[in-house]
Formats: C-alpha cells, structure tokens, sequence
C-alpha cells in the first residue's frame, strides 16, 4: 500500500493533498505495456498494433526502449547428398552442408530434433526440462529417415546480424495527440536495436487514463530483413484509482516496512539484497520455463531495478576423428566427416568455421579442406551459443497482489537491455515493495541460446520488525539529545 504526503489524514487512512482519501486497496506497482510487429523485410510496408490500458487504474509511462528479434534461421539445400528414398542423418558428411552456411553459421533444424537426434528413452518428452538430459544429450540418429522434404530441411544456415532500420510515430488515440510531428528513425529515437543504449526517458511522464488506448505504427525501411519487433512503454501504473492528478503519484511513498526510496538514509536494518532465479535454457524454441521466487520472512524486500545474464558452456566444438589408420599420414579428409562426428549439442547451439581458420577449413576453390592437419580440427569450428546471442521472452507477475506487471510477455532485449551485459541495469518505472512471504512468478519462453539464465530482483531489504527499528531510532535520537 502506497500513500501520497496528505495536508489532512483522517487516522491512518493516506489521502491526497487536497485532502481526498486514497481509494482502499489502491496500489501503485510498476508496469510495462508492450507492442509487438513482425517485420516482413519489404521497405515502406506499414505496421501498427494498439496498446488498450486496462480499466482498473491509470498508466503513466516514463520511458520507452525497444528490441528486434530477427528470424536469422534461412533453409539450406543440402548438395551432393545422393538423395536416396533414405537417408541417415548422422551419416551424412560435412561437404553435403554448402560452404556458405559454414562461414556465416549452420544448425540443425529445432522442429526437426526429435527425427535427427536418437533418445534412449522413448518415453521422455523431450519438452519437459524434468526429462533432462534432452537432445543435447543424445547422438546424431544412426536410424534412416525418409529422404523428402523432412531431410531437405534437416539443416538450416544462420545468417550474420543486420541492423535494424525503421520509421515509427505514436499516437495518444484518447486526446487524438500524435507524440511526434512526423515518424521518426529508430536510432535518432531510440538508439540501436542490440539494445548498447540506455533506456530513452521520456522528457516528463506521460499519463494515461483507464481503458484509454495507444496507437504505434512502424513502416519497415530494411530490405528482407524479417523477424519480431518489440516496442516498450516501461512505466508505473496506479491500480484501483480512476483519477489522480500526476504530481500526487510522483510524491507516492512506502509504508515504514517498505519505503520507497532510502538513500541519504542509511540505517544497519537496510541492505542492499539481490533476488536471483536461475533457469536452464535447452535450446529449444518455444519452451516454457516457470520460477517462483519466495521472499524470506525476516524483512520486506522492495525491487528498483532488474538485470540478467547466460552461463554458456565452451565455444570449442569437439569432433571426434577416424582412427588414425585410416588416414593419410598426419591429415584428415574433413570433406569425409560424417554429422555424428561432431559433438551433438554443437548442432543444437549452431556452429561455424572460426573467421581466423577460413583459410584451412577451405580451399581456394570453395572446397573443404581433404587434407586438414589433423591437430587443427579440434580448433576449427566454434558455436555461435554466445551470451550476447541469447533470445528468449519473459514476464514478471506479484502474487501477493495477484498482478501481471506487464501486459504481454516481453523480448529481453526490449525490456532488458543488452544480452552481453554492456548496459545500465534496468530501473523500472516504481520500485515494487514486498512484503514479507510474499512470492513473484518469472516466466520464461525460449527463442535462441542454450546455457543457465540468471535473472536478478536488484534492491534492498529491511531486516526485522519495522516498529521495533522505529523505536530503536526514537531512543538513539533522545539519547543523543
């Protein structure tokens, strides 16, 4: 419960300066509103999505920021595969994958895992994180799959980043306000969509009414660059009041366990406290990873900011070569290798020929190497399994209040900033005061990148019983007196 500086309070009960009470139940939390495009990649088509505010309290943006999740997976015509009606997928050899996919990234194809890789157990789903390990565990299928569509679409080639270019406008459908004189260009707005920039305040916050409705339109400027675009109003909202003037909201403080805003108030019973949950990220799109954080029940907890990171395994890629005496002298026939010589989760995280090893990987005719040294394989590939590569949408909900506190899952680098961590923690709009035993669910959807993701509740607790602090200070004030 948050309450306004009141000039008349009736008991306990907070009011508003002019002396109107503060609805009960009303609550102040911070809020996220998003809009979501899928970009097609043809300059000039127009997009736009409208964002409803909700009925049961106002909304008041103070930033915007923005993230674009491009579809990088393209399809690769395997070559001289020698199509047969089958095909094993751990027999085929490295030279059927084309060179171009080598340089900019190759991987096996998600939705096709469970025809290209062998479980042991047939019962496990391998969409259930309890059934670990899944496919990052199992080798290359030595079973023969039928060699149509399903096998042409085996492996799919990633291609290299692109920046984002584009033109948007916002428009205040409730006052009829556009928020700019003409559309305007994402970086002279917003900065770069690999989300290096901080969050872009608003210069005074924005305040808008229940069920009043926000229109973003996008016009695409980049040429075949296709994927999800995500726009972020990032903000507070005061839920259970219609009306409230803006300048209360600002000057809304905590209750004495769980005030707002302690600096140039130090005090033992106050410190800094992050909140962390850990979730294992498999490499496979779309699946969905749930965390319940439980606060203890020594303090209440409140959260000013947020931040998050993936542990990656090694960027080597393992390859298992032919006995040595089946090779030429002290070379390998790298064109020869079959799929299942390479370390199985590599396909899974995508790999490519390392920039600096071109020249030994490839022949000057586009070729790969028949003559390899054999103590280079071992350094020629790496995964593209980065912690700046890593996609995924998540949303926060309180369940001491029972409040979503976005209104549709976000894209990390929309709502969070940088993957590689080169980026100012993100603050939100209001700090979140919990109380004591109260929870906070973080739902996570996978969309690229396989490791362990941390995400981090930044902020500080109040340690003990706030009225025995507060009676503790009122005895260290008289004393000192």
């Amino acid at each position: 419960m948050l309450s306004a500086p009141a000039s008349r309070r009736s008991g306990s009960r907070p009011e508003f300066p002019s002396g109107d009470p503060l609805p009960p139940g009303a609550t102040v939390l911070p809020f996220d509103h998003g809009a979501t495009f899928r970009l097609t990649g043809r300059p000039g088509n127009l997009l736009q999505d409208v964002v409803n505010i909700s009925p049961d309290g106002i909304f008041v943006a103070t930033a915007i920021g923005y993230g674009f999740a491009e579809d990088r997976a393209r399809g690769t015509q395997l070559r001289n595969a020698g199509f047969d009606p089958f095909v094993v997928p751990g027999d085929l050899p490295l030279s059927a994958i084309p060179v171009d996919a080598w340089l900019s990234g190759v991987r096996i194809n998600p939705a096709l895992h469970a025809v290209a890789f062998r479980s042991d157990d047939p019962a496990a789903s391998p969409l259930q994180p309890g059934n670990r390990p899944v496919f990052s565990d199992q080798p290359v299928a030595s079973t023969a799959i039928t060699a149509g569509d399903e096998a042409r679409g085996l492996f799919q080639r990633i291609k290299s980043r692109e920046e984002l270019s584009f033109l948007f406008s916002i428009v205040d459908t409730s006052t009829g306000r556009e928020l700019q004189d003409e559309p305007t260009h994402n970086l002279a707005s917003l900065g770069a969509s690999d989300g290096s920039r901080p969050f872009r305040p608003l210069a005074t916050p924005l305040m808008f009414q229940p069920r009043a409705s926000v229109r973003f339109q996008v016009i695409e400027r980049s040429d075949g660059l296709r994927g999800t675009l995500h726009l972020v109003l990032f903000g507070y909202k005061l839920a259970g009041v219609a009306v409230c003037p803006d300048p209360v909201l600002r000057r809304l403080v905590g209750p004495p366990a769980t005030p707002l805003e302690t600096i140039g108030r130090p005090d033992e019973h106050v410190v800094p406290f992050d909140q962390v949950a850990t979730v294992p990220l498999l490499g496979s799109p779309g699946l969905q990873h749930e965390r319940e954080l439980t606060l203890s029940t020594e303090g209440g907890f409140v959260v000013t900011s947020l931040g998050y990171g993936l542990q990656t395994e090694t960027s080597d890629v393992t390859v298992t070569l032919p006995d040595p005496a089946a090779v030429t002298e002290d070379t390998v026939d790298l064109s020869t290798l079959p799929v299942r010589a390479v370390a199985p989760d590599a396909w899974i995280d995508g790999i490519r020929v390392r920039p600096e090893m071109l020249r030994f990987a490839i022949t000057p005719d586009g070729r790969l190497n028949t003559q390899l040294p054999r103590a280079l394989a071992g350094q020629l590939f790496e995964r593209l399994n980065r912690p700046a590569d890593v996609s995924f949408h998540y949303s926060l909900y309180d369940g001491g209040r029972g409040r979503e506190l976005q209104n549709e899952p976000l894209n990390n680098i929309a709502g969070l900033g940088r993957a590689d961590g080169q980026r100012p923690f993100r603050r939100l709009g209001r700090a979140l005061a919990l109380p004591p035993r109260s929870t906070v669910r973080l739902s996570i959807r996978e969309n690229f990148g396989r490791g362990t993701l941390y995400f981090v509740l930044q902020g500080y607790k109040l340690l003990g019983d706030p009225r025995a602090v507060q009676a503790k200070n009122r005895r260290r004030r008289g004393g000192a007196r």
